[in-house]
């Protein structure tokens, strides 16, 4: 960043921080059990971004998808767009769910993680789980439940099925 700064070229860039993908293991001593148990610590990565000219510092920790990067990206631009992705604009105050999608193909698992739950289910085998995202336990009544399992599970079939149509019809 220092050598950047040297250059014109500073004041009118974002840069963005990001990784590719978590570390799978014990995460326990700083993380809810979720974050080890259902290994959500493989898709757990740093995002930052940084344009001293146009964002104001600040540190936040919502749930939030790669597939967000480049929504928020025009949306800090102010660039018109339109946006044939599953992502999001971070930045915009309309946003109505913290939401990030998950899959893991080999056991045949989809789901998603909110600020409060991750929720998945088995596509191959009749199987689901809801456990808390955060250090609060899980503490809902019977009705409260099923019903938040109604709707991360129709919010995950909704995402998967709209991912496969998007592949399969090149969009």
């Amino acid at each position: 960043m220092e050598a950047a700064k040297k250059n014109a070229y500073f004041n009118n860039t974002i840069f963005v921080f990001v990784g590719d993908h978590g570390v799978e293991g014990n995460a326990s001593a700083i993380y809810p059990n979720a974050w080890t148990e259902q290994r959500l610590t493989d898709e757990h990565v740093p995002l930052l971004f940084y344009a001293p000219g146009l964002l104001t510092p600040q540190q936040r920790a919502e749930t939030v998808s790669q597939i967000d990067i480049l929504p928020t990206i025009a949306g800090m631009v102010q660039q018109p767009y339109l946006n044939t992705t599953l992502g999001r604009n971070l930045l915009d105050s309309n946003k109505k769910e913290n939401v990030a999608f998950i899959i893991y193909h080999a056991p045949g698992w989809i789901g998603v993680v909110t600020d409060d739950y991750f929720y998945r289910k088995n596509i191959r085998i009749q199987k689901e789980e809801l456990v808390t995202s955060t250090s609060k336990p899980l503490s809902l009544t019977k009705p409260q439940e099923d019903s938040v399992k109604q709707h991360l599970s129709t919010l995950t079939t909704a995402l998967y099925e709209t991912a496969r149509w998007m592949l399969v019809h090149n969009k």
